[in-house]
This record gives structure tokens, sequence and C-alpha cells, in this order.
């Protein structure tokens, strides 16, 4: 599994579904980087309970037995979809029975990804990679509330 990567994050805009609205989408930039690393980066997005151990909780997006809807848009000729259905993926202390669909990117490019989610919800990143036939998630983005307003700033989690 990568231990070592770095993951650059734009800063996250929020857009509100109207005046006095409880659902919210928020849109950014990512791009990761695996020193010594040839394959594809998936990319992920789904929310969890305001909280939630990033790390230890699985998105109920992400449940198996569910067909998930994409989520993303941005692409270039580059990237595209992948769907994994009741897919293994292996962490560090934790294995996990999945069902998303995930932005497939080379290593060390930019995309484009949004996320819907309501205030009682945190916006998350799941980092994957694909390697001897396993997918393992070495990392995960939290997207984290900063003050009362509707600023967001992104936390890295390698787990």
């Amino acid at each position: 599994m990568r231990n070592t990567f770095t993951a650059s994050v734009t800063t996250p805009r929020v857009n509100a579904y109207g005046v006095n609205s409880t659902s919210f989408n928020l849109s950014f930039s990512i791009k990761v980087r695996i020193p010594d690393y040839s394959g594809r980066v998936l990319l992920a997005t789904g929310v969890i309970p305001l909280g939630a151990n990033p790390c230890t909780y699985l998105p109920p997006s992400f449940s198996p037995n569910i067909t998930p809807q994409a989520v993303y848009s941005g692409f270039s000729s580059k990237t595209f979809v992948v769907m994994l259905l009741n897919s293994t993926v292996y962490t560090e202390n934790k294995t996990f029975i999945v069902s998303l669909d995930a932005v497939s990117t080379p290593n060390d490019n930019w995309v484009f990804l949004s996320q819907g989610f309501n205030l009682k919800e945190t916006p998350v990143v799941w980092i994957m990679v694909f390697e001897d036939h396993h997918v393992y998630r070495i990392g995960v983005i939290e997207f984290e509330r900063v003050g009362e307003g509707l600023l967001y700033m992104p936390k890295i989690e390698r787990c």
C-alpha cells in the first residue's frame, strides 16, 4: 500500500440551493501525486454524519448492493468514471465491501469534483489505488466546516 502521497485541493466553493436551504453543493479541484507510482488514482466522493471518523465510517452511498450515481463533472480525455460493485477495498486497519463510482485519473492530474450535502453531514473523498488486482484506500480528504458560515477546509487523513 502507498503511504507516501500528496494531495492538493483548491479552495472549495459551496453553493446553496435556495435562500433558506439546508441542501448544499461543494465543488473543488483535486490533484493526487504518488511518488514512484505509474498507475491510476481513483477518487470517490461521499458524505458521512457530522462528527463521524472519516477513516472508519463507510459513507452510506458506498454501501454494497446499491447502484451508485455519478456526481462528477469536468473530465479531461485522461479521466473517466469506473464503477466498483460489491468490491473489496483494503485500508491500513480495515476492509470495506463497497459499491461506488470513482473518477479514475492518471497520477498527478487535476480533476474537478462536486458533492451534495446538508449541514448534518461532512463531505469526504476517498483516495484509492489499484495494485496487484486489489483496490487500496490510501487516504481520505474530509471537508471540515470552519465557524458558522459556509467555509469548508480540506483535511487530509492517511488511513
